[in-house]
C-alpha cells in the first residue's frame, strides 16, 4: 500500500471506532430511535448527492424491494440493537463485538453458500467466541447497567445480522454498485425509524454537546466514513481495507478511557485480542491456507 493508503487507513479508523464512543455518549440525550434516524439520514444525504453526480440515479430506482430489505432488516435493525445495546456497555466492548461480524460471515458462507471452512478457520471461530466468553464474564466494569449482558447479546446480534445482510445483498444486488446499495438502504432505514423518532424524541432537550456528537456519527463517521471505505476498496481491495476491523476496537477503547473515563483492564485487553485472533484466522488472514489473493470490490 501507499503511504496515502496507510494514512486513509488510520484515519478511517479513527472515524469508526470514535463512532462507538459517540454512539455511547449522545444515546442517553437522544435515545436509540432518532439518534439512529437522525444519523443515517445525515449520512444518505451526504452519500446520494454522490451517486447522483456517478450516474447511480437508474441503479436507484430500480431496486426499490431489495433497498428496503437491506434497508430496514439489515440496517435500521442492527443499528437499533447496536445503539441500545451502547446504553448498557462501553464504547470498547461494543466495538469488539462488532468485530466478530466476519467470523459470523464466515458461518454464513459455510452453511448457506456451503464454502468450506477448514480446520484453522473453524479454530479461528471457536477461539473468537472463547474471547466473547472471556469479555462477558462475571466482574467486568465494560458492563454499565444490569441490562449489559442483555446489550452484549444484543450486540453480536447486530454483527450476525450485518453477515446475513451482506449475504443477501451480494446475491440479490450482485450488479448494483456498493456506494448506491449503501445510501439507498440508509436513506430506507432512516425513514423507516423516523416515525418511531418522532414518537420517542426525548422530553428534555439534548445538550449542544450530544447535538455535536450526533453530527459527529452522522457526517463524519458514517457519511464521510463510508466514502472513504468505498474509495479504498477500489485502491486496496476487501482484504487490506479489512484491517479497519482490528484498529477500530482499539481506537474506541482508548478514545473511551480519554473521553468518557471507561476502564481498560486486563480482561477487557484480553478478550479483545482473543476475538481478534480468531477473526483474523476465521477470515483467513492468518494461519494455514491464508488469503493469498487481493479481492477488489468496484464500488
Amino acid at each position: 500500500m501507499r503511504p496515502r493508503d496507510v494514512i486513509e487507513l488510520l484515519f478511517l479508523s479513527l472515524l469508526w471506532g470514535g463512532a462507538y464512543l459517540f454512539t455511547r455518549a449522545a444515546v442517553p440525550a437522544f435515545g436509540p430511535a432518532p439518534l439512529v434516524s437522525m444519523r443515517l439520514g445525515i449520512a444518505a444525504l451526504i452519500l446520494l448527492p454522490i451517486v447522483f453526480y456517478r450516474g447511480g440515479w437508474p441503479q436507484l430506482r430500480a431496486s426499490p424491494r431489495a433497498l428496503f430489505m437491506v434497508g430496514v432488516p439489515f440496517t435500521a435493525l442492527p443499528f437499533m440493537l447496536m445503539t441500545w445495546g451502547a446504553l448498557h456497555i462501553t464504547a470498547g466492548l461494543s466495538a469488539v463485538l462488532n468485530a466478530t461480524a466476519p467470523m459470523f460471515a464466515a458461518l454464513v458462507a459455510h452453511f448457506v453458500l456451503k464454502e468450506r471452512l477448514g480446520a484453522w478457520r473453524a479454530g479461528g471461530l471457536l477461539l473468537g467466541f472463547v474471547g466473547v466468553l472471556i469479555l462477558m464474564s462475571s466482574g467486568n466494569v465494560s458492563l454499565k447497567t444490569a441490562e449489559g449482558p442483555l446489550a452484549v447479546l444484543a450486540v453480536l446480534g447486530t454483527a450476525m445480522i450485518w453477515s446475513v445482510g451482506a449475504t443477501y445483498t451480494r446475491r440479490k444486488m450482485a450488479g448494483t454498485d456498493a456506494m448506491v446499495t449503501t445510501a439507498g438502504s440508509l436513506a430506507a432505514a432512516s425513514l423507516f425509524l423516523a416515525p418511531l423518532a418522532w414518537a420517542t424524541w426525548p422530553s428534555t432537550p439534548p445538550s449542544a454537546r450530544a447535538w455535536a456528537e450526533m453530527a459527529f456519527l452522522g457526517i463524519a463517521s458514517s457519511g464521510l466514513g463510508m466514502w472513504m471505505y468505498f474509495r479504498l476498496l477500489r485502491r486496496i481491495g476487501t482484504v487490506p481495507a479489512m484491517s479497519v476491523t482490528f484498529l477500530s476496537p482499539l481506537v474506541a477503547m482508548v478514545s473511551g478511557a480519554l473521553y468518557l473515563g471507561e476502564a481498560i483492564t486486563l480482561q477487557m485487553v484480553a478478550g479483545c485480542a482473543v476475538v481478534l485472533l480468531g477473526t483474523a484466522l476465521s477470515l483467513g488472514l492468518i494461519g494455514r491456507g491464508s488469503a493469498k489473493q487481493d479481492t477488489r470490490a468496484e464500488a
